[in-house]
């Protein structure tokens, strides 16, 4: 696996930006390093993120990464896509599905595909 790394400080954490497949990635650090393994090492995917798929929804994981990169808290997140932070943190943490209509605002004001949103 290769890939193009860069970091980005935030206020709320340092965020891991990576490059692989020609597709983005925002991951927070703290949450990187939980999963860092020895160079010799060949892990697969979904055995490195087992834990993140198991606490969070893929749609969740993707909802907080985008709010991450956009270096948003929940309320101004929220805020733009006319939803509250509560149903927006249930949605990050994988309590709420995220219906096609809120998708489909994710996708209008982020320019985020609205299929990714959808389980």
């Amino acid at each position: 696996m290769s890939g193009h790394m860069k970091t980005h400080h935030t206020e709320r954490s340092v965020i891991i930006y990576i490059t692989y497949d020609d597709k983005h990635y925002a991951i927070p650090k703290n949450v990187a390093d939980k999963y860092l393994i020895d160079d010799e090492e060949n892990v697969p995917v979904e055995v490195l993120f087992r834990d993140i798929n198991r606490k969070y929804t893929k749609a969740g994981a993707l909802l907080q990464g985008l709010r991450y990169r956009e270096n948003l808290t929940q309320v101004h997140f929220a805020k733009k896509i006319g939803i509250t932070q509560a149903n927006l943190s249930a949605m990050e943490n994988g309590k709420r599905p995220i219906g096609k209509v809120i998708a489909k605002r994710i996708q209008k004001v982020f320019g985020a595909n609205y299929r990714y949103f959808l389980e």
